[in-house]
């Protein structure tokens, strides 16, 4: 589904390009299992929805981000950051290749809060097609 004008609500000057750098380093501590990354911007109750239908708190997220990633060449695409004050939406598809050779695709959802004057991930949502 492709939303021709998203509603993106303003937070403070400076936000979007935040959250921008930080899905971006998101995805590369995903890409290199940068655990130390992930202490720092995840919150104490951070939940992931896998893409096997699965939910995962913080300590099993963590366990699996350790692990190297199983897919190659994995890139994201169309970045879509909505901010509502102090939450914020960063949408993104990915693709890459499976460990078979075949091409692969999915999309994500991250829920971005302002907790102590910071941005904090409290909530993922993975899917592959």
């Amino acid at each position: 589904m492709k939303q021709e004008n998203p509603q993106i609500h303003s937070g403070k000057p400076g936000d979007e390009a935040q959250l921008t750098r930080l899905n971006q380093e998101f995805i590369t501590a995903v890409k290199t299992s940068n655990m130390a990354w992930f202490e720092n911007h995840l919150a104490p109750d951070f939940l992931n929805s896998n893409a096997d239908g699965s939910l995962s708190g913080r300590a099993e997220f963590l366990k699996r981000a350790a692990l190297p990633i199983q897919v190659g060449d994995f890139a994201v695409h169309d970045v879509l950051v909505r901010l509502f004050g102090e939450t914020a939406i960063v949408h993104g598809r990915t693709t890459f290749t499976q460990a078979d050779g075949q091409a692969g695709k999915g999309r994500y959802t991250d829920v971005w809060a302002q907790q102590s004057n910071r941005w904090v991930c409290v909530a993922a949502d993975v899917s592959r097609g």
